[in-house]
């Protein structure tokens, strides 16, 4: 997969944007890392300093590597990746550039910070001058990999990670003229020796800085090997496919970026087109489409320009095989999507867009209902009939009752906390927690959150380093205590304020409870 490096010491160089101008800085980052990881290149002030809000939307939406970070300086790399960067990369100083030496500074970075190693990435500056250089290389990609390859992640595996999770090999161009089939050459033997660990998951490997104005077929090779192509992206030009990049704007950065002014710009979408597979004479990819929060919508199929589309607008865009032309969801709807990632399966042979499906209903089928299967079930579905009954809900709506009545809400919510709590065998602990859910997304809907919200609040503290000791709260138990106490005391008040019951209503419900039994019994005698 291609990695676009964005240069973000200053603003991002309008040819970054491509035919898509207007484009704030966070959402061109967002919309380049749609497919895969996006490295954010910073400077040294503006990885020490606090994380602005900007930067932190783009943490929080796109897959990023930040860096890079120096190794005397590992706790701003932990502040990054507590706020939820991918991969820190760090810069791996000259003095150190030994095996011994780097594995030994790494494992005092982590050490001293407890950063994972699984989301560690280190940048080794290599140049190929030298023959030597790329077994040399290669003696250190051994000693920072994952110990055992087996193809099944090892490199992000917290318990067979290597000393870090990833590397980006900067090729450095030779400081001379140097005869092109030596230097091909040399870098040909130096892909083929990191395959052997990429395949094997022993290490996520990057590369930037090939010889060569190479396109998005370079990246096609690469990612058969199991090696990503780092290099300079542009979301895309309609007349101006190789424009080049600007010179870097500032240089107080850990480390040069790893491309010379007037490399090639890569096209995101055309090099996602590049590694996807298909065996259909129509050249079209299947495309899962999935919400989300977790349903599949349905199933499309993408062509090369509805690809590039997508990537360049951030929205869903497929191609239509009826009508032979693109296809942008809720273009005549309303019924828009936008789009969330890309994924390539293990095979490369299949898309799958991850959306949030918008329209009055959210619906991606042509029947007006969300997913082409029919209405989605559990936490979803839920959240389909509170947004209902919040804007129209049928007399004598209990969700009607809760969202008008915020007290209540609050009381249910710690009745039902209790309840599960207090709860012992399997089943009843489901059930206790099915009714706590529910109650739950009355308060999410209520305040005009959704599922997936929630979710994207669960994904970021799995990304968290640094977490709280999570001790019981007194004050917040007391506080439960009161709720619960001043909820039965006004039952009690209500039940003794309540009109008495007619006196000659009481003898006849008593008189009917023998011959009910009676009935019930007869039933229970006939079905048993």
């Amino acid at each position: 997969m291609l990695v676009p490096i964005a240069d973000w010491r200053g603003l991002l160089a309008p040819s970054v944007k491509g035919e898509e101008a207007a484009l704030s800085d966070c959402e061109t980052i967002r919309r380049m890392g749609l497919p895969g990881l996006v490295m954010a290149w910073l400077s040294k002030r503006q990885l020490a300093s606090p994380i602005d809000a900007e930067k932190e939307r783009v943490l929080r939406q796109a897959r990023v590597c930040v860096g890079p970070f120096s190794l005397s300086r590992p706790n701003d790399a932990r502040v990054w990746l507590n706020a939820g960067a991918i991969y820190a990369l760090f810069a791996a100083d000259a003095a150190v550039s030994n095996p011994a030496g780097l594995v030994a500074a790494l494992e005092h970075a982590k050490s001293t910070e407890a950063l994972p190693a699984e989301r560690l990435a280190v940048l080794l500056h290599v140049s190929l001058c030298a023959e030597e250089e790329p077994q040399r290389l290669l003696g250190l990609i051994e000693a920072l990999a994952a110990r055992n390859g087996s193809g099944c992640h090892e490199c992000e595996n917290p318990s067979t990670v290597g000393v870090v999770g990833a590397a980006l090999i900067a090729l450095v161009p030779p400081a001379s003229a140097v005869d092109a089939e030596a230097r091909n050459k040399a870098e040909a033997v130096l892909i083929a020796g990191l395959a052997s660990y990429a395949r094997q998951d022993r290490l996520l490997l990057m590369v930037s800085g090939l010889h060569g104005q190479r396109g998005a077929s370079s990246v096609a090779e690469l990612h058969k090997a199991g090696i990503h192509l780092a290099a300079p992206a542009t979301l895309g030009f309609d007349q101006q496919p190789n424009s080049c990049a600007a010179a870097p704007a500032l240089a107080d950065a850990f480390a040069p970026v790893p491309y010379a002014e007037g490399a090639m710009l890569y096209d995101v979408g055309s090099c996602l087109v590049a590694v996807a597979r298909t065996d259909r004479p129509d050249k079209l990819f299947a495309t899962l489409v999935d919400e989300l929060s977790g349903p599949a919508l349905g199933l499309v199929y993408s062509s090369e320009v509805s690809i590039i589309a997508a990537v360049r607008k951030g929205r869903g865009i497929y191609w239509s095989r009826s009508r032979q032309s693109l296809w942008q969801k809720g273009a005549s709807s309303g019924a828009w999507q936008h789009l969330v990632r890309i994924d390539v399966d293990c095979d490369s042979d299949a898309l799958r867009f991850v959306v949030e499906q918008h329209g009055e209903p959210p619906a991606f089928c042509h029947r007006n209902t969300l997913t082409c299967w029919g209405a989605p079930a559990g936490l979803r579905e839920l959240q389909a009939t509170l947004e209902s009954r919040k804007l129209s809900a049928p007399a004598g709506s209990y969700t009607k009752r809760l969202f008008d009545d915020s007290n209540l809400l609050q009381q249910k919510l710690v009745e039902e906390a209790q309840e599960l709590a207090e709860a012992t065998d399997v089943d009843h602990v489901a059930a206790e927690a099915a009714d706590l859910f529910y109650f739950a997304m009355v308060r999410v809907v209520a305040a005009g959150g959704t599922l997936a919200l929630v979710e994207d609040h669960l994904n970021r503290r799995a990304l968290k380093i640094q977490r709280r000791p999570g001790h019981a709260k007194q004050a917040r138990t007391d506080a439960a205590n009161k709720i619960l106490l001043d909820a039965k005391a006004a039952k009690e008040k209500k039940s003794h304020t309540a009109e008495p019951v007619q006196a000659t209503e009481a003898p006849k419900s008593r008189t009917m409870l023998p011959i009910v039994a009676m009935v019930a019994f007869v039933i229970a005698m006939q079905v048993f």
